[in-house]
């Protein structure tokens, strides 16, 4: 009867454990495990946010502009943008210009806009801000200004 026990576990477990993987396997190819690319794979991102980071980098008042984007466990449906300013000028002008470029562009899925406009005089400077586009006191405000986010 004892050696009965320890092959029956044995059978159960080669039977479930197929399964398990199946299921693992399942849920990581839907998305689960994330991924470098929007869920709509017609979208261009990468063209997209070169567009916006050359539209940002062809203003007086920026030296550079950098915009990459993320869809992962870490960052989320993430767009992020780097702003290194011209001396003199404003930071919060520029901040709200990529906000706006990032949210009027088809970039989706979106949940997170990162922004940092870098201020390179001496001693340097900048501003750091995340906006978490779930929340509607982030998202409401914004499509005030904007409009709404295109789907």
């Amino acid at each position: 009867m004892s050696s009965l026990r320890p092959r029956t576990r044995r059978m159960i477990t080669a039977a479930v454990l197929p399964l398990l993987v199946l299921g693992v396997g399942a849920c990581s190819a839907a998305g689960g495990g994330g991924s470098a690319a929007p869920s709509d794979p017609s979208v261009p991102v990468d063209e997209i946010g070169a567009g916006i980071a050359d539209e940002l980098a062809q203003r007086d008042d920026v030296a550079t502009a950098e915009v990459s984007y993320k869809d992962d466990i870490n960052n989320p449906a993430s767009a992020s943008v780097d702003v290194r300013m011209e001396p003199g000028a404003d930071m919060e002008v520029l901040y709200e210009e990529a906000v706006r470029l990032v949210w009027q562009s088809r970039i989706n899925p979106l949940i997170l806009i990162y922004v940092n406009v870098i201020n390179p005089a001496d001693p340097p400077s900048g501003l750091s801000r995340t906006l978490d586009v779930r929340k509607a006191e982030v998202r409401d405000p914004i499509e005030e200004k904007y409009g709404p986010h295109p789907d």
